[in-house]
């Protein structure tokens, strides 16, 4: 009998020792984001990592008393480091039906995407030449005459597909700018903030391209978490959610912004 208590006892307690290991937070986390520049969330600036999401994950740091690596990687390798485990999270990410078998999105209590945990929202528009008559309503293309250039990967190429568009996938903003100007695609569907940084930087680009008024889509992009991170420690996952909502929308981040835009003005 006596052997059989001492047994139990010993299940129990490497049981409750399981249980707090499997609770226990990370010491640290590793977060991946796209090394392409992405203004002006993220990019490289005087040879250092900045952007507006950049500035928030250094902000969710603090409020979680955690450290935080910030990993540049090509977007699509970002995702699979995700995926198997090697980072706890990526940014930021647009929802797309297929990255749910890389990583997990914020949802709310009905179980859907919660856009108010959200990193920020953003934005793509079309660009084009004045001569080529390309035109977009809002839900159709008229006097789409060729492809269109978007980059590798990003959630656009499906909303084109489905609208009908050839599109020619490539990496990076000025690429696809450049395809436009070289006319080897009539237009280029790319995120506005950053297609309008790479616009007012160049002169051979701005002065022959224009973007169409009304936006292709608006959308939230997201932080993603790790499988691993979220099953393991539900709790915490909620609380780097949860944080992400409290600081984008905090007074800190927005004297982080005013200051990062007072940087910007002669970049």
């Amino acid at each position: 009998m006596r052997i059989i208590y001492l047994i139990f006892i010993a299940f129990i307690v490497t049981t409750l020792n399981a249980s707090y290991l499997l609770a226990a937070p990370p010491t640290q986390l590793k977060f991946c984001y796209e090394d392409e520049n992405a203004f002006p969330w993220v990019f490289t600036h005087n040879g250092q990592s900045e952007g507006l999401d950049i500035r928030l994950m250094r902000l969710v740091e603090v409020e979680l008393n955690t450290a935080i690596q910030l990993i540049s990687l090509p977007w699509k390798r970002c995702l699979k480091s995700m995926k198997i485990g090697q980072v706890d999270g990526a940014f930021a990410s647009s929802f797309k039906q297929e990255r749910l078998s890389m990583g997990v999105y914020p949802r709310n209590k009905q179980k859907k995407l919660d856009t108010a945990r959200q990193i920020h929202m953003s934005s793509y528009s079309l660009y084009t030449t004045p001569e080529s008559g390309l035109q977009w309503d809002g839900v159709r293309f008229n006097n789409l005459k060729g492809k269109l250039s978007a980059q590798l990967g990003f959630s656009i190429v499906d909303k084109l597909t489905v609208l009908g568009a050839r599109v020619r996938e490539v990496k990076g903003p000025e690429r696809a700018l450049t395809d436009v100007l070289s006319k080897i695609s009539v237009g280029a569907a790319l995120q506005t903030d950053r297609a309008d940084f790479v616009l007012s930087n160049s002169e051979t680009l701005k002065d022959h391209l224009i973007k169409l008024p009304i936006a292709l889509s608006e959308k939230p992009y997201y932080l993603m978490l790790s499988f691993n991170l979220t099953k393991n420690n539900p709790d915490f996952a909620i609380r780097i959610w949860n944080a992400v909502a409290k600081v984008r929308d905090s007074r800190a981040m927005k004297h982080s912004s005013e200051e990062f835009w007072g940087l910007m003005t002669p970049y």
